[in-house]
Formats: structure tokens, sequence, C-alpha cells
């Protein structure tokens, strides 16, 4: 559609040219006119252009004018004036009374008078346009708000849907601490209450800090503070009252309201129930206080059975030990093998008891390396070959088992499970029988050894309970000499080591032992040289009269050390049986080397140590600790003490006298000695 916006259109509607042409004349410096002659054709203008005002004469052919402008007031807005020069009044009330015109203006008319009649009807137009548009945005406006409101009112139930159904408490107050919205959580938690002044929260509320059970500073109360425009977050609060008269743990976080400008206007504490957290952590610390007192007493009790056991065993061992020494019968030889073999199976129960209990409190200490799998099993081997030799067992190790295959694991460890398995091996063979000994590469770098036997072999049902300690499996009657501890502890020193270990047995078929450990790269330039064996007549020259102190309150452990130094003639042995003599004699004598007991009637020896240490007079002198407790925390403590070194009872008199031999060599003053493998 046309829009004639330079000047307002009008429509003028005759049937005599004449008029027709006399209006244009008349209006055409102010409007765009536009002529007709005929109603239907001014009914097509309209549909295709606007108008601001319709001029239509009553008596045309066709269409009267006040039809015409019935037809028209459908498809315009434009103002209606009905020119007639008939004294047609019924056709003007009808007109005017269904609002067909605006106006009209009779024949003849004044040009003055008709241009003024058409200003006024377009002015009447233009009001009627704004109007019109005033009133089409207010509806808009109206429905707007309508709509607002309808998304705010949904908006409002699902909020409230969301309040209703949290766990965590909601409050809300305005600025002078006037609770404004308590959700149902908030509710179970604090009552129903809404109109407690904001000096009386605590008492009203039941608050209380959780540590003291005092009431709660209402200042420093999460809510309190966000009205003054702070946050707040993760405060915990004790909660009782009646509506938790058992109390409740709560977590609170506070949060201003602001206004428009920024300024607190009220503010929002959101609680959350931790009581069943609180009780849960209580729970947890009560039990891990009570796993510490049970792992310190566990501690205690293997510490006492350590000192306990082996402190007659040194007794026992040790004389035992000098005895070898001497010139002995044959029928005394027997006789003192038999009292070694029962002092080392009782020495070896000990120690695979204690290594049990370090494995399961996590405290086993471990150096893993690059091990060459040939030479440690090599190492094995030298201990079992003999056992092997007695009961005409064949030992073989196939290629596989060369010098380029290392894994990583602790040394000694490792030596330690080979030596179990090879033992079972030779142990529960049968008489002439073999053990193989072979290596496989698996995916992943993985090696695994396998040790394979012939003997009996072990039924399904027996095979689950081989690692669990002090299972003998079948074997409580066969006379075989063991604890049911070996495989238990290479169990648990496997997996130590990153590891596994397993087994593959039939009845009658024999038995297969296996371990599997990561395989890594040969370490450059390694060379492992062989250990000298300890010679008790091969020594080197001593300065003349050395010292050595020896504190200790057994008789039978200081008489076994008077045998051992009587070996060495240059030292000279003097003893205190209490540990404040024993720091008496230190400093009066100035021994060359103290040996220092730990278990003391008066005081113990950690305190000994100590007071050596921060005596000038007594600091530089080397210190080895004696003791049956072989437990590693305590040999660590008394290393970084300033112990030198650590023996452990019962004492291999081999490695005592190699002790003397490196502390009083001139040319080798001890620094640190080597702790024994019976105490790694």
């Amino acid at each position: 559609m046309t829009d004639c916006t330079e000047k307002p259109a009008v429509l003028v509607v005759d049937d005599e040219p004449r008029i027709l042409d006399s209006i244009r004349d008349l209006l055409e410096e102010n409007f765009e006119v536009i002529a007709s002659t005929d109603g239907e054709e001014a009914l097509q203008i309209l549909r295709t252009a606007k108008f601001t005002v319709i001029l239509a004469d009553q008596r045309m052919p066709g269409l009267t004018g006040d039809q015409f402008l019935a037809k028209a007031q459908e498809i315009s807005d434009a103002t209606r004036i009905l020119v007639t020069g008939y004294a047609d009044i019924s056709a003007l009330i009808r007109a005017v009374n269904h609002g067909q015109i605006f106006t009209y203006v009779a024949k003849p008319w004044e040009p003055a008078e008709l241009k003024v009649t058409v200003f006024k009807a377009a002015a009447h137009a233009r009001k009627l346009v704004e109007q019109k548009t005033a009133a089409e945005t207010v509806a808009r406006q109206q429905e707007a708000l309508a709509q607002s409101e309808a998304i705010l009112r949904q908006q409002t139930k699902i909020l409230q849907s969301i309040l209703d159904s949290m766990g965590d408490g909601v409050i809300v107050a305005d600025h002078r601490g006037k609770m404004m919205l308590l959700n149902p959580a908030a509710r179970q938690i604090i009552g129903s209450r809404e109109d407690v002044p904001l000096a009386q929260w605590s008492s009203n509320y039941g608050l209380y800090c959780p540590d003291t059970m005092a009431p709660y500073p209402v200042g420093e109360l999460p809510l309190a503070k966000a009205l003054r425009g702070e946050t707040v977050d993760g405060t915990e609060i004790y909660i009782r009252n009646d509506f938790r008269p058992d109390g409740a743990f709560v977590s609170v976080n506070g949060r201003p309201l602001k206004d428009d400008s920024g300024n607190a206007g009220g503010g929002v504490a959101v609680i959350r129930d931790i009581t069943a957290a609180k009780r849960s952590e209580d729970l947890l610390r009560k039990a891990k206080d009570q796993a510490e007192r049970a792992n310190h007493a566990k501690s205690e009790f293997l510490s006492r059975m350590s000192h306990e056991l082996r402190t007659p065993l040194n007794s026992i061992l040790g004389f035992a030990q000098l005895l070898e020494m001497d010139a002995l019968s044959a029928e005394q030889g027997d006789s003192l093998a038999h009292i070694m073999k029962g002092g080392q199976h009782l020495l070896s129960l000990i120690n695979e008891v204690l290594d049990l209990a370090r494995i399961e409190a996590g405290r086993l200490f471990l150096s893993p390396e690059a091990i060459n799998l040939q030479e440690v099993i090599q190492d094995a081997l030298a201990f079992v070959r003999p056992i092997a030799q007695q009961r005409n067992i064949q030992i073989r190790c196939d290629a596989t088992i060369d010098t380029e295959r290392h894994v990583k694991a602790d040394q000694q460890r490792l030596r330690q499970v080979f030596l179990n398995l090879l033992s079972n091996a030779v142990k529960y063979n049968v008489e002439s029988g073999r053990v193989d000994i072979s290596c496989q590469a698996r995916e992943g770098g993985v090696f695994r050894i396998a040790i394979t036997d012939t003997g009996q072999g072990i039924s399904e049902k027996h095979q689950e309970r081989l690692f669990q300690p002090f299972e003998r499996v079948g074997d409580e009657s066969t006379g075989i000499e063991g604890t049911g501890l070996g495989l238990a502890l290479s169990k648990g020193l496997m997996e130590a080591m990153g590891g596994r270990i397993g087994v593959e047995s039939k009845l009658g078929q024999g038995s297969t032992f296996w371990i599997e450990l990561n395989g890594v790269d040969s370490p450059e330039g390694a060379l492992v040289a062989p250990l000298d064996e300890p010679n008790v007549d091969q020594r080197p020259d001593y300065s003349p009269h050395r010292t050595v102190l020896y504190v200790e309150d057994n008789r039978a452990n200081y008489r076994l050390m008077e045998r051992i130094v009587a070996h060495r003639n240059e030292l000279r042995l003097i003893g205190a049986e209490r540990g404040r003599a024993g720091l008496e004699m230190a400093g009066t004598h100035s021994p060359d080397l103290i040996l220092l007991d730990l278990h003391l009637p008066d005081i113990s020896g950690q305190e000994i140590l100590d007071h050596l240490k921060d005596d000038p007079k007594t600091t530089g002198i080397p210190v080895v600790i004696v003791s049956a407790d072989a437990t590693p925390g305590q040999i660590d403590r008394l290393l970084a003490s300033g112990a030198n070194s650590y023996l452990t009872k019962p004492l291999d008199i081999a490695s005592i006298l190699s002790l003397f031999d490196n502390t009083f060599t001139m040319s080798s003053p001890l620094h640190a000695v080597d702790i024994p493998e019976s105490c790694k």
C-alpha cells in the first residue's frame, strides 16, 4: 500500500468532474488530492493508498455517499465527510448514528467553510491515530506486564519449591534483623519463631560455640555479619533447642542482600546440618587413636618380645660360638651343633615374626635397586646346596638365568624370598629328587622366576591357605621342621617390593612356586665384590692398652663379652651394671669404645647416649648399641641420636671381633660401623 507522506492525502468522490476540479483547486496547496467519480473505483483506490480525509457526495450513481462511506469505514481509518446538496435528513442521521461520517457539508458550499472543515477533519484524523497508537502501546505494555507477572509467579513457585525441598536451611532477614523467610529445613533446625530480636538470637535459638559450648556471640553469627555487609563461609555452630534436643552441628554461610545502591539491605544465611559428618569424624578419630594405641602396644610388645627372647639367646649362641673356637671331642662337637641349630632356628622364628609385624604395620624399610638375578640366586643356593646334597637332590638353573637379567628389588629381601622358596623345595622334595630354576620374560617388562620341585604336590584346597601365617597345610605330622611363616613372609616381601608370588601344583606331580618382578636395565659399570668372611685369627695391629666400657645389667651377657674380649689381648674390658655408674666411668676412665645396652635398671640407654654426646669430655667416644631390641624404628632413633652402630643380640662373635679390629686399627678409627644382617 502506497503511503502519501508529503501532504495529508484527501480522497474526493463526486460524479461531477467540475466539482472535483473545484475541490482540487481549493485544497491542493495543503493536501494531496485524489479524485474519483465512481464509488467502486474509489474503494479500489482506498485499498492501495492511505488517506487522512475522505469527502463523498451523497447523490451518485451506483453507491450513494453514505453507502460508500460505510464501506470505506471498513477499509480506511480516514476521517469521513459527507457532501450533499439535498436535504436528505434520514441519510445524514443514519450516517452519523453508524459512525460513518465525522461531519457533513451542504451544497452549495463555501470554499472557506469547506477548507476549514477539511482541516478539522485532518486534525481529528491525526488525533485518532495518536489515540490508537497510544492505546496499542498501552495494550502491549499491559500484555508484557501480564506476561512478566505470569513468569514471576512461575519463578516464585519454582523458587519456593526449591526452598521447600532443600535439605539446607535458608534464613532471610531484613536490615533490622527481622526474619523475613525461613524454609522448612531452617524451621526444623531453629524453630518457627520469626519475631526474635537480633540480640536474643543465640539464647532463643540455642546457638553455641562448638568447642566451648558457650552461647555464640550474637555479633559473630554469620547472619549478623551478613547484615553488616560481610561474607562468611563455613562457620560451625552447635545448636540445641526444643526442635533439636539431642543437639546438632551445622555449617553456616552468610551473604549480604544489597539494594540498587550497593548498600546492605538485609542478609541471607544457608545452614547445613553436618552432625552425621562430625560424628563420623569423631568415630574415625577415635578409631584412629585406638589403632595408633594398638599399634603402639603392638610395637611395645614386639620390642619387649624381641628383647626378652634375644637376651637368653645371646648367652646360648654366644657361649656356643666361643666353644666352637675350642678343641672339642666329636661327641661334644655334635652336641654343640644341636645347640647352635636349635638356637639359630629360634632366632630365625623371632626374626620372621618381627618381619611380618613390620610388613603389617607398613614399617618395612626397603632399598630398591637393580639386582642381578643370577647373583642373588647363586647367593641363596650357597646356603641351600649343602642341605640338598644330604638328600641327594639335584638343583639345576637353566639357561634363562643369565647375567643380563636384572630386576628392581631390595637385594637382602629378595635373597630372603629365594632362600624360603629354595629351602621349601628341598625340604618337601622326595629323596633323590630335583629342583629346577627358570626365568621367563612376560608382558610389560616383567620377569617370572619359577622354582619347580618333584615333591608330593599340594591340593587345590590347601593352596588357598599356603600364604597365611602359621599355616603348615598337611605337614603338621610329617616331622619336617618349620614354622608356617616363610611363605607368608615371602608374600609380604614380594608385595612390598611391587611384585607377586604364586603357586601351581597338583598332588603327586610336584609344585612350582613363582615370583614376578619388574625388569630393569643393567646398571652401567656395576661390580659386585665378594664379601670377605671374618677371620678371628687375622687382625691388624692395635695401638696398645685400649679400654672398652660395657654398660650391661645382665651378668651372663657381661661374662660373654669378657670371653669375647679375651680373644684380643690388647683390650681391657670394664663394666657398669647401671646407667649412672656407666656415665661416671665414661667420664673417669675415658674409654676408647663404649658398648651400651638399652634396658637398664635406673635410666635408659637413650638417656645415657644423650648425656655422652652432650658432655664435651665424652662426645668423641664411639658408642655402639648392643641390644636385643631389633625393631627398625628403635635402630633409626639411636643412630640418629649419635650412636656409631647398632648390634642386635644374640651377638655374632666374628662380627664383634671385626668391630673391635675396625675400631682400634690405628689407620681406621671408627666413624660408623655397618649394621649386621640380623638387624637390618
